[in-house]
């Protein structure tokens, strides 16, 4: 017993010092700097907090108002080729929403996009509050998308079958029955469109910043007052990131209320197998109507960016005398791009390392504390739901000065984070540990407790039984945690921006630096790379997760 007291101190140690004391540090910060001056400081920064209630606002309609058709006719009809297009509209997901900003903006922009040189300069101006919102939306499809199609899959088809008994068309019956016990799902997945669309930063400052007024947001305006880095400017940043980080726990209630508001009982033993509704003479109309959006909405922005990359450059006339790699030998081959993958290869495999370890460590003493479980995972989770900006603060300002400790009045273990790479490997570890800890815990459930107990009357310890007989089972869930947090890793630009010291890019803030302030052709290179390891990615979760069926 005493044992497991010890592992669970170890394992709450650098959780405690990286992830939970920096960001109530940071709280504590902002509420004291607003003492006496809350409402005067809000007011002083109301533009920033009106704009990102209006952009997450907008963000939420859009992504509810596609996504959850896009469920019914993805998940509860016979529309062809269900599996591509869910493959299609999920991988908004997966790529980062800044580079469905930088698709946009070469279609959009007002007068270099493609559509504009196409229809006339200024019918598309992506800049401003509408566009950020438009592309926030677009990245947050699938979580109501999937969100809806989970609930679809638990209701029971007996409700609609005894809609039809009683008379009701097909359609009807799915309207009066299955509609209303989806609906809280789908509002849960638009809830967290709303926080991801509050939290983002990369969207926000391409889209808002260089708008004619510039558009400001929480986010982007943490980031300039921590860049202006006075007296007044960290503490005001103090306040606006405790805002934000206040939105977190209202939206998750929120998606908690609804959940169990929608949450739909199953009779003991019974399978769900839901009647597909057939969609008869409209088929090929749906077909066809899925296909456009499919290819308007994420066909043709990573279409325009491969284009941007293989132009001279961008704005010119587009012409195949203007069309040249030259930019992708320039890019792929200088030494500032092969560092800074270097160091993003190393910093998301060591990230993703110690998710998985750490992640196993806290699913193995969740299953150990049973009455506490509930305590252990919602610290390993609860950094994930902490918006990137704010986690970034937090880490800023808890290291800026080296941290000192002295035993004996003899030794002393210094702890020099600031200005270092080490301090994005933390913010990597304590952002993502979240999906080590799920994977584990979800695939440690399925483990037979047999098998470790056979072990143990063999005369195996409690470590070589886990060794020998539970973990060989753990290793694909384990996998897929690995590379979701690689990816995740390797792909991040908002922790990366604000933690990578000067002398030290990362792809990421590489990528922001291209697009941002230099050459938007190098940009849509990386982006491209970006892209080609999100879908080398999930070409290997796609196979590790096809072994995940075999623990058992």
């Amino acid at each position: 017993m005493r044992s497991r007291w010890l592992a669970l101190a170890l394992w709450l140690l650098p959780l405690l010092l990286f992830a939970v004391v920096p960001v109530v540090a940071l709280l504590v910060r902002g509420v004291g700097a607003a003492t006496g001056g809350m409402g005067t400081m809000l007011a002083a920064e109301s533009g920033a907090l009106v704009n990102t209630l209006g952009i997450s606002l907008g963000a939420t309609a859009w992504a509810l108002c596609l996504g959850a058709p896009l469920a019914f006719l993805l998940f509860r009809t016979d529309l062809p080729l269900r599996g591509a297009f869910t493959v299609l509209f999920t991988l908004p997901s997966a790529i980062p929403a800044f580079i469905w900003g930088m698709g946009w903006l070469s279609l959009a922009s007002p007068r270099a996009g493609y559509l504009n040189r196409m229809l006339g300069a200024d019918v598309f101006d992506l800049y401003g509050a509408a566009g950020i919102a438009f592309v926030e939306g677009l990245s947050g499809l699938p979580l109501v998308l999937l969100a809806g199609a989970a609930a679809l899959r638990r209701v029971d088809p007996a409700l609609e079958e005894a809609a039809r008994v009683c008379g009701a068309s097909p359609l009807r019956a799915l309207l009066n029955t299955t509609v209303p016990l989806v609906l809280p799902a789908l509002l849960s997945g638009a809830v967290m469109v709303f926080l991801m669309a509050a939290s983002s930063f990369g969207v926000p400052y391409l889209l808002g910043v260089s708008a004619s007024p510039p558009t400001r947001v929480l986010t982007t305006r943490i980031y300039e007052l921590v860049l202006l880095g006075s007296d007044e400017g960290l503490p005001r940043a103090s306040v606006l990131a405790s805002f934000l980080l206040l939105l977190t726990p209202l939206a998750l209630g929120l998606t908690w209320v609804l959940g169990r508001s929608g949450r739909v009982r199953l009779s003991a033993g019974k399978g769900v197998s839901p009647r597909v509704l057939a969609l008869g003479a409209w088929r090929s109309w749906a077909l066809m109507g899925v296909s456009v959006v499919g290819g308007v909405l994420v066909v043709m922005p990573l279409a325009a960016i491969l284009l941007t990359s293989l132009q001279r450059s961008f704005g010119a006339a587009l012409t195949w005398d203007t069309l040249t790699l030259s930019h992708w030998s320039g890019v792929l081959w200088d030494a500032r791009t092969l560092r800074a993958t270097g160091r993003s290869v190393l910093l998301a495999a060591g990230a993703g390392l110690l998710v998985v370890l750490l992640g196993l460590a806290g699913a193995v003493l969740r299953k150990a504390f049973r009455r506490g479980g509930a305590a252990v995972e919602a610290m390993a989770v609860w950094p994930f739901a902490v918006p990137g900006t704010v986690l970034a603060l937090a880490l800023l300002v808890a290291f800026s000065r080296d941290w000192r400790l002295v035993v004996v009045d003899r030794v002393v273990f210094v702890l020099a984070l600031a200005h270092t790479p080490w301090l994005l490997l933390v913010g990597y570890v304590g952002k993502y540990l979240a999906l080590g800890e799920r994977n584990s815990s979800e695939a440690l459930a399925q483990v037979d407790p047999s098998l470790a107990e056979a072990a143990r009357v063999g005369g195996a310890g409690p470590v070589r039984a886990f060794m020998d007989a539970t973990l060989p089972l753990l290793r694909p869930s384990l996998t897929v945690a690995f590379v979701l947090a690689f990816l995740a890793c390797a792909t991040e630009i908002t922790l990366s921006v604000l933690l990578v010291p000067a002398g030290s890019e990362v792809l990421g803030t590489l990528l922001f630096e291209l697009q941002s302030y230099a050459d938007p052709a190098a940009a849509a290179v990386l982006a491209c790379a970006f892209v080609a390891l999100v879908v080398a990615g999930q070409a290997v979760l796609a196979w590790a997760r096809r072994r995940v069926p075999e623990v058992r």
